[in-house]
Formats: structure tokens, C-alpha cells, sequence
């Protein structure tokens, strides 16, 4: 953990709340046991997952709410942050969301977990008509599972379920957000989907931006950070079924971004990530023109924030290269 990033952070329940907007599941496993009611056992979990550079963001959480487990996956290099146990489901963690929401497909998700929770919290539900309630829930969900039809045909079938009108899935409906949303909310979404980028060209121009991606039912979410923003950057359709929000106009980072950040700080690896870009927009918006030695300052930050510059086209060295070749062309 780096101490000096964090000097200004306090964990907050609405950056909790945030994390969980873009990193967290609510999540009901199914699980075949003839030994349970009906051949059907609901197992409800709580997770976050972080890369595993930033699992002191977890450990904290887990701090702050006092129940669950922090694990470790060296394989895909992440931590997760996980809670199951039904009396910390019901007693701490609804109990916070219910009051420090998330929103859109995140909430639908929460309520639907909640009612699972309760139900099995109470041991309610344990009619057959109570199971299949339980089941319909469960498989509502999340609408991105690895559950297949034949296997979710198994599960209704242990509760004589054959009928295609009695599997239909309860729909999201909470797509809109009355009320505005929280400035520690904000930080913790920006923390767990935020993008900080810098762009070279060719002929030297370097450009900055920032973004945050979310599901296309989290459109009410991205046009209310928008609307914190004062309006800026613009909500378009990315690749595989998402929206992006992105700020690219330099005086709109520099003069609504940057405050919103430095008033309300991030948490995460991600906080050197801005601290880079912010130094990088700051200078651009100090010196016009650069001077090579700002040029190469830049690119230094940039290819250091960005893992040595995966997913550049140019190695540091080549684009080091590329700008005093041009610098001296002008000479």
C-alpha cells in the first residue's frame, strides 16, 4: 500500500457503495443436494473483487464492516472480498446498502438478494411455491451467469415446473435515479471503472482523457455523474453491450475533473494512475507550446502509469525517439 495516496482517503460507506457499483456481485449460488428441501440448496454471497495490487482497498472494507474474508487469486492476479455467512448478509451488509444504495441492474440485483437472504434468514419460503419463488429470484439476478438452459430446465424441473410462462424471469425495472447521487459514491465507481489516458500522435500532439464504462441499463447512472460534472464529456455505445462516459476537453479536466478528484480522493492503484495524469494535464495546460523536456516528462508518466506502455503501438524508446527527430526537424 502506498501511504502517500492515500494521506486524504477515509473509508466512507458511499465509496463502499460505489466500489460495489462496478467491482461487487450480489450473487445466489443453486446447488443440487438431495438432502435439501426439495433437492435445492441457495447459497446467497457478497463479493468485491479487486486487481491484487490494490487488496489493501479490500482489506479495508473488510475492516470497516467486520465479517467475511479477504482471498487471494495469483493466477488471474486479483483479491476478492467475500461474505456468505447468512447472519452478516442480513445483519451488516443489506443493512448498508439499504441505506447507501447502488443503482440501475446493480440495484435490481440487491433487491432481489435481499428478498433470498430474508427468506432464508426467517426460514421462510420452504413451501414449493416458496422454492420456486426462491429460484426465480436467484436466476433473475444477474443477467450474465454461465448458467445454461438445460441446466436451469434441471433446477425448475426438481420443483415440477415444465411450463415456459412459469420460468419467466422477473425484469429489471429500476432504470431511473430520483435523487443525485454522492460525491463518495462517484469516487468509488470512478476507483473501480475509471480510465485515465494519455495519447500520442505521430507528430507529437498529445492528447489526455478520462472514462468510465458501464452496462447499458446503468445509462440513468452515467448521465447523473454527468450531471455532477456540470455537464461535461458526452455517454456513447462502446463494444460488448456498454455505455462509456468521457471527458476529453482539457479545460474541462483541469477545471471540474481534477477538483471533483482532489476533494474527493481515490483509494486504489488507480490513485497513482490520476496522480500521473493530473501532473500531465496540468502541464499541457501550462506551457503552450511544450518544450522537449515537458514532452519527454510526459511521456515518462504516461508509459509508467500505463505498465511500461502495453497496448502502445510505440515502445517509450521508439516515441522518445519519434519526438526529438521532430523537435529538431523544427530546429
Amino acid at each position: 500500500m502506498n501511504n502517500l495516496m492515500n494521506q486524504k482517503f477515509v473509508m466512507s460507506p458511499g465509496y463502499i457503495s460505489g466500489l460495489t457499483q462496478t467491482d461487487g456481485s450480489f450473487f445466489c449460488s443453486i446447488v443440487l443436494a438431495p438432502k435439501h428441501l426439495f433437492g435445492l440448496q441457495f447459497r446467497p454471497r457478497f463479493t468485491i473483487t479487486a486487481d491484487l495490487d490494490s487488496k489493501y482497498v479490500l482489506d479495508a472494507i473488510l475492516q470497516y464492516f467486520s465479517c467475511g474474508k479477504v482471498t487471494i487469486n495469483l493466477k488471474n492476479h486479483t483479491a476478492e472480498y467475500e461474505v456468505v455467512r447468512i447472519g452478516d448478509l442480513k445483519n451488516i451488509i443489506i443493512p448498508h446498502f439499504l441505506n447507501y444504495p447502488v443503482f440501475c441492474a446493480k440495484l435490481h440485483s440487491f433487491n432481489l438478494f435481499n428478498q433470498i437472504v430474508t427468506a432464508l434468514f426467517y426460514k421462510n419460503n420452504r413451501t414449493i411455491e416458496g422454492r420456486r419463488e426462491l429460484l426465480k429470484m436467484a436466476l433473475s439476478m444477474n443477467s450474465t451467469t454461465n448458467r445454461k438452459e438445460d441446466r436451469i430446465d434441471l433446477l425448475f424441473s426438481l420443483l415440477n415446473v415444465t411450463d415456459s410462462k412459469d420460468k419467466k424471469l422477473i425484469p429489471n425495472t429500476t432504470t431511473k435515479i430520483e435523487s443525485p447521487i454522492s460525491n463518495n459514491l462517484i469516487s468509488g465507481i470512478i476507483d473501480g471503472d475509471g480510465s485515465f489516458f494519455i495519447s500520442f500522435n505521430s507528430d507529437g500532439v498529445i492528447k489526455t482523457g478520462f472514462s468510465i464504462t458501464n452496462d447499458k441499463a446503468s445509462r440513468a447512472l452515467l448521465e447523473s455523474i454527468q450531471e455532477q460534472f456540470k455537464g461535461i464529456g458526452s455517454i456513447k455505445e462502446g463494444s460488448k453491450n456498454e455505455l462509456v462516459y468521457t471527458v476529453t476537453g482539457l479545460n474541462q479536466i483541469t477545471d471540474i475533473l481534477i477538483p471533483f478528484i482532489d476533494n474527493n480522493p481515490l483509494f486504489s492503484e488507480r490513485a497513482l494512475h490520476y496522480d500521473k495524469f493530473k501532473t500531465v494535464c496540468l502541464i499541457l495546460k501550462a506551457e503552450k507550446p511544450l518544450t522537449l523536456e515537458s514532452k519527454l516528462k510526459i511521456v515518462e508518466l504516461a508509459y509508467d502509469a500505463n505498465k511500461q506502455g502495453k497496448r502502445r503501438s510505440l515502445s517509450k524508446t521508439e516515441y522518445v525517439n519519434l519526438l526529438r527527430d521532430t523537435h529538431n526537424k523544427k530546429l
